[in-house]
C-alpha cells in the first residue's frame, strides 16, 4: 500500500493530551479492505510519542482521510462531509454529553456510544477541505470492537444492543431542540447541513443502483406480486433524490440522525463466548434533520438477519422505544408526541418511505467480497459492474422486500 503519513500530528495530539508531544514514529496500515467503506481512507495508525517528561508511549489510533478517488470525493462531497464529521466529534457529541451533565444524568447513562476522537482539521492551510484533511479517533479495533459481517446481518442479541443505543443516540438532541432550540441550532446545527449526494453523479451511475433493484426483482419469482408498485416507488424516488424534493421535516421524531447506519457502520466488543457487551456509533459524515425512525428502520432491514427480523421485530422496536422513553424521561420534557400509539404511527409513515434507500443501499453492502480491489483507481463506470453483486444481494433483496410486503409497505 502507499505510505500514508498525517501532517503535523504532533499539534493534533498535543490539544487533545493537553500537553506537548513530539511524534517520534508513526506507521500506518488499511484498517479495511477495500470494499468496506467508501467514503474515506481509514488507516490503522500506529504512533510513538514522547512527552516533555521524556517518557514515550505507543497509542493505537485511526486516521480517517479523504478518498483517494475524486469520483468518490464527488460522490460523498467531502468538501461538506468531512466539515459535518469533524463538527459532529468536535462539538455536537460534547454538547450533548454537557447537556446531560447540566441535567444530572446518571453518569452510567451519558453517551458513551462513540469512539473518542483525538483531534481533526480540514486543512492545513485554508479553511476549505483539502488533502491534508484528517479525523484522528482511537483504535476500537485493538481494544476487540469490530464490525459484524455485513453478509449475514446481526443477531437478536447484538441488534437489541444496538437498536437501543440507537434510540439514545436519537433522544438526547430531540430533548436539546424541546428545551434549547438556540443551542441545538448552534451545537447540532453545523453536523446535519444538507450535503450532495450520489445524484450528483452521471445518470448511469444512478442507474446502475436501480437496476441493480428492478433487474433482480424481475427474476425473482414470488416478487412478481410487487413487480409494479416496485418499480414505480424507484423511478419516483430517483427523481425526488436528483430534485431534492421532499417537504419540510415537521415530526415530533425530528433529530440529528444517522443516515446510513448499517453494519459496517456500528462496532461491537464481545465477550469470550460471542455475546455483546457495547457497542460504538462510527462514520457520522452524512447525518441529515430528519425522522429518528428512518435510522431505525434502515438498520433494522439492512442489518439484522432477516429471519430475527422476522421473529422479533416487535421485539426491537419496542426496546427502542422503551429506551428513548426513559432517555427523554431524564429532561422532564412532555412525552405526550412519544407515545407508543403516536410511535407506531410514525413507524407505519416512515418504514414505506426507506423502501428506496434500503433497496438502493443493497448493492454497496452486499458487493461480492474482494471484487474492489483498489479504491484509488475505482471509476464511475465500475459502479455498473456486473459482477460485483451475486447470489447474496439477490436473497437479501428477496427476502427484504418480501418483509416489506409483509407489512403493507409496498
Amino acid at each position: 500500500m502507499p505510505e500514508f503519513l498525517v501532517k503535523e500530528l504532533d499539534s493534533l495530539l498535543g490539544e487533545a493530551l493537553g500537553e506537548h508531544v513530539e511524534v517520534v514514529e508513526q506507521k500506518s496500515t488499511y484498517l479495511t479492505p477495500p470494499g468496506e467503506h467508501y467514503g474515506s481512507i481509514m488507516l490503522a495508525l500506529n504512533v510513538t510519542i514522547k512527552k516533555d517528561s521524556g517518557k514515550t508511549e505507543e497509542l493505537n489510533l485511526v486516521a480517517k482521510m479523504l478518498p483517494a478517488s475524486d469520483m468518490l470525493r464527488v460522490a460523498f462531497d467531502t468538501g461538506v462531509t468531512f466539515k459535518k464529521e469533524i463538527d459532529a466529534y468536535m462539538v455536537t457529541i460534547p454538547a450533548l454529553v454537557q447537556f446531560q451533565r447540566e441535567y444530572k444524568v446518571p453518569e452510567d447513562k451519558l453517551l458513551d456510544i462513540f469512539p473518542k476522537c483525538y483531534g481533526a482539521r480540514v486543512s492545513l492551510n485554508c479553511e476549505e477541505v483539502d488533502e491534508d484533511a484528517v479525523l484522528i479517533f482511537e483504535n476500537l479495533k485493538v481494544q476487540g470492537y469490530d464490525t459484524g459481517d455485513r453478509f449475514v446481518g446481526f443477531d437478536y442479541e447484538h441488534a437489541l444492543m444496538i437498536v437501543k443505543d440507537l434510540a439514545k443516540f436519537h433522544a438526547v438532541p430531540i430533548a436539546m431542540r424541546i428545551i434549547s432550540p438556540n443551542d441545538f441550532k448552534e451545537k447540532i446545527g453545523p453536523c446535519i447541513v444538507p450535503n450532495q449526494g450520489i445524484e450528483t453523479l452521471p445518470d448511469d451511475i444512478a442507474a446502475a443502483f436501480t437496476d441493480s433493484i428492478i433487474e433482480n426483482a424481475k427474476i425473482i419469482p414470488e416478487l412478481a406480486p410487487y413487480l409494479e408498485n416496485i418499480i414505480k416507488i424507484v423511478n419516483e424516488s430517483n427523481d425526488d433524490m436528483k430534485n431534492k424534493n421532499g417537504p419540510p421535516i415537521t415530526s415530533a421524531y425530528a433529530t440529528a440522525v444517522h443516515s446510513d447506519y448499517w453494519v459496517n457502520n456500528t462496532m461491537v466488543l464481545n465477550d469470550s463466548e460471542g455475546k455483546p457487551l457495547k457497542n460504538k456509533i462510527v462514520d457520522l459524515q452524512i447525518m441529515q434533520y430528519d425522522s429518528a425512525l428512518r435510522d431505525l428502520v434502515f438498520f433494522l432491514f439492512t442489518s439484522v438477519v432477516n429471519e430475527v427480523l422476522d421473529e422479533h421485530y416487535d421485539d426491537l422496536i419496542k426496546a427502542y422505544h422503551d429506551t428513548f422513553i426513559d432517555y427523554l424521561k431524564d429532561f422532564k420534557v412532555d412525552l405526550e408526541p412519544f407515545t407508543w400509539k403516536n410511535f407506531l404511527a410514525e413507524i407505519e409513515d416512515i418504514g414505506p418511505k426507506e423502501f428506496h434507500h434500503v433497496t438502493f443501499m443493497l448493492k454497496p453492502i452486499f458487493t461480492e467480497k474482494g471484487k474492489i480491489k483498489d479504491l484509488a483507481d475505482f471509476q464511475p463506470s465500475d459502479w455498473g459492474r456486473r459482477d460485483l453483486i451475486g447470489p447474496a444481494h439477490k436473497q437479501k433483496l428477496k427476502d427484504t422486500i418480501l418483509a416489506y410486503a409483509k407489512r403493507a409497505w409496498i
